[in-house]
């Protein structure tokens, strides 16, 4: 009879003390600051959405993947205040990577965090990922959701220019990274015929109540573009027979889809 030995997890390059963590964890909805991490200054624009983010990448290394070369293409769809772009810096130091932010707020922030961490390797675009080069109503929950496909109440939409993916995706891409509150579907809809480029694909798919559901089509895409995929539950409900408590606002339901090659 074997047995199935767990490997020691080697901890992330950048670590937070529990007394810094612990402190966030008390702030309320959108609590702006600046918090030290390996001797530098990172801003957030809401306290509640940087313990998160960070649990989810550095603690619990979302993102981490093996890679094939030590300059691996990294394009970060979504990037927010920049902890994913930290990662990828710090874990892959030979990478090249594009992140792409539309909200102009947190751009400011991604853009000075990107300088505060002197992140060389690393390209920003103020735009949304989309189908096509135009311009979008664009909404924000002023957390970690920001959307072209869902409407939040009670704000006053942003007008975003986007970038057409599929363009990004005409050499070999080590890791794509999407978590872009809803255009999942229509934005690899469109990079179909690319994605046999990309080496490894994460993509967090979001459901929102009243809109139509495309979970099953974006594994087709997936499947057919030669990927294994595994699900991860990032938010659901505990009874979605009765339970209306979503989350920002009308997310009722978001899945980790991590896609890879054998």
């Amino acid at each position: 009879m074997g047995f199935l030995f767990k490997k020691k997890k080697v901890r992330p390059a950048l670590q937070l003390s529990f007394d810094q963590l612990e402190q966030l964890k008390t702030q309320p909805f959108g609590t702006k600051g600046t918090i030290q991490i390996d001797g530098r200054p990172f801003t957030y624009h809401d306290a509640a959405s940087f313990y998160t983010t960070w649990q989810e990448i550095f603690e619990n290394e979302l993102y981490k993947f093996n890679s094939k070369t030590a300059q691996p293409f990294i394009l970060d769809c979504g990037a927010n205040m920049g902890l994913s772009v930290l990662y990828f810096a710090k874990n892959y130091p030979g990478a090249h990577i594009i992140a792409f932010e539309p909200d102009q707020e947190i751009f400011k922030v991604l853009e000075g965090n990107v300088a505060s961490f002197s992140l060389s390797n690393v390209s920003l675009v103020n735009k949304a990922v989309w189908e096509s080069e135009t311009t979008l109503t664009f909404y924000t929950d002023n957390g970690m959701a920001g959307s072209v496909e869902n409407i939040y109440r009670n704000q006053s939409p942003q007008h975003v220019a986007t970038v057409r993916l599929s363009q990004y995706l005409n050499k070999k891409v080590d890791l794509l990274k999407m978590d872009i509150e809803g255009a999942e579907y229509t934005v690899l809809k469109d990079c179909i015929s690319q994605l046999k480029n990309v080496e490894h694909i994460f993509v967090e798919y979001h459901s929102f109540t009243e809109k139509e559901q495309h979970l099953e089509e974006i594994l087709l895409i997936l499947k057919n573009a030669g990927f294994r995929y595994h699900l991860q539950e990032s938010f659901s409900r505990k009874s979605p027979f009765v339970d209306n408590d979503f989350a920002c606002e009308n997310l009722e339901l978001a899945i980790n889809i991590f896609g890879y090659r054998r």
